[in-house]
């Protein structure tokens, strides 16, 4: 507990730092953070100790520029040689995902694990110690003046509510988890409630808990937001945080006339924690800068953490595109335009009572299976779906037909969860995903409703027929 006090409070004087400094000033702060992260990480990472190496990088004088980029495929392929503490291999992260579904589990009982298909529908594992978990979280002061409560409230615990994907090592639930435990749990009392539980159970928990906070995916949150127009509904709000989606301004207005509080869209990541936020009542983001390095271009976004010393993280491609504006009142800190993430086909389908309920695409972004490389869902109707998946080529046709099997089992529960034990699906297996040929993006969820299903290559070898 004090060494959390200790990196709190040093958090709290640098951002008090910098709230005074130039924005050249601003720079040379986080070039010296760079720099001590290269360090740490050319005596401890063997991969980075090969690239300062090779390219004959000083380390005292060096700039993010001098170094490749990281793409999430070769973060996999040289993931021990990345990680810099002992114990922290691939392998065993996913052992300890396999068998722990506890997102407040800590891996080798001290480092916080999770992962994500992210936008790429390529399964990524990410690791942070406490410090650098602590670090990477921390908001500046201006966003958390925003989320106090509006008024008087009765003496208690300020009471946050997620609504999200719960039952694994997911970066939404993990953050939220993590106020139940340390010094935030005397000021905090913050619940979970799982996206892909019957919608009649979610509002029934939040009418009893009475959140003064609420987070979650923009898309469920819209679908609460209608629950609290028609009455079933009934929370009073102090603010909303949306979030894993990009929020529009029309969306904006429709959570805040639903719930008459603020809506802020909280830009976060599995690699990168807490990058951003556009506070109530603005349509621009504002960058925590102080914590990454941003390179932008015009179809991806380069981006270097400055906080983890697990798994460093040194220009890391990420597919967001972010388009800078003046920073005005916000500088020196770094502003985009608003409409930052991605929204995925939100799939319906009738349960078992006739009734139509949605299927979060984070419930299916969040599927772990050893041996699944990449997954997509082609929705077909209101109660059948195929799953596309990439398997790993080194597994024999035993292993494949059992991670295949698995993969069905994962699937069953998850619709079991929501009463949808009728929705018909098969896991077909195939050589490759390409990405949609209009956008030239990749789609987790494809809408395959009343038309022939893409031409990919397909194997003979299927599992999870219903």
């Amino acid at each position: 507990m004090l060494s959390t006090l200790r990196i709190l409070l040093s958090n709290a004087r640098e951002q008090r730092r910098v709230e005074r400094m130039s924005r050249a000033e601003f720079e040379s702060l986080k070039l010296e953070k760079f720099r001590r992260l290269v360090r740490h990480a050319s005596l401890r990472s063997p991969y980075y100790a090969r690239i300062v190496r090779e390219s004959g990088i000083d380390v005292a004088r060096c700039v993010p520029a001098e170094f490749p980029v990281l793409t999430k495929a070769l973060l996999l392929e040289h993931f021990d040689e990345i990680a810099t503490a002992p114990g922290v291999t691939k392998r065993a992260i996913v052992e300890f995902l396999e068998r722990s579904k506890d997102p407040a589990e800590l891996f080798l009982g001290k480092y916080r694990v999770m992962h994500t298909s992210g936008s790429s529908g390529q399964v990524g594992y990410f690791v942070y110690s406490n410090k650098d978990w602590l670090r990477g979280w921390s908001r500046e002061r201006g966003v958390q003046a925003r989320m106090q409560p509006r008024g008087p409230r009765e003496r208690r615990r300020f009471r946050i509510a997620f609504y999200g994907a719960t039952d694994g090592h997911y970066a939404g639930v993990s953050a939220v988890t993590a106020f139940q435990r340390g010094i935030a749990r005397l000021f905090v009392d913050a619940r979970v409630f799982e996206v892909n539980s019957p919608l009649p159970d979610v509002i029934e928990g939040l009418n009893a808990f009475r959140p003064d906070f609420l987070i979650g995916y923009t898309t469920a949150l819209k679908i609460l937001a209608a629950k609290q127009r028609e009455g079933a509904l009934e929370i009073a709000l102090a603010a909303i945080a949306a979030t894993g989606e990009a929020t529009t301004d029309a969306d904006r207005a429709l959570l805040e006339q639903a719930f008459g509080c603020g809506v802020m869209n909280v830009y976060a990541s599995t690699e990168q924690l807490g990058m951003g936020t556009a506070l109530p009542g603005s349509s621009k983001m504002v960058l925590y800068d102080r914590k990454h390095i941003f390179e932008f271009y015009d179809d991806h976004t380069i981006v270097t953490n400055l906080f983890n010393y697990t798994l460093p993280l040194i220009r890391y491609r990420m597919s967001d595109v972010l388009r800078p504006v003046d920073s005005g009142e916000h500088a020196p800190y770094l502003v985009v335009e608003g409409l930052v993430g991605r929204n995925e086909i939100q799939p319906a389908f009738l349960n078992e009572d006739g009734v139509e309920d949605f299927v979060s695409p984070h419930t299916i972004n969040e599927i772990f299976v050893p041996g699944v490389n990449r997954f997509q869902l082609h929705w077909q109707g209101p109660t059948a779906f195929r799953f596309m998946v990439c398997l790993d080529p080194t597994l024999d046709e035993t292993a494949g037909a059992g991670v295949r099997a698995a993969l069905a089992d994962r699937l069953r529960a998850i619709l079991a969860r929501k009463r949808m034990g009728n929705v018909r699906f098969e896991v077909v297996e195939t050589d490759d995903l390409p990405v949609n040929p209009r956008t030239r993006k990749f789609q987790l969820i494809v809408d395959a409703r009343g038309r022939a299903e893409p031409a990919y290559t397909e194997t003979e070898a299927r599992a999870g027929a219903r």
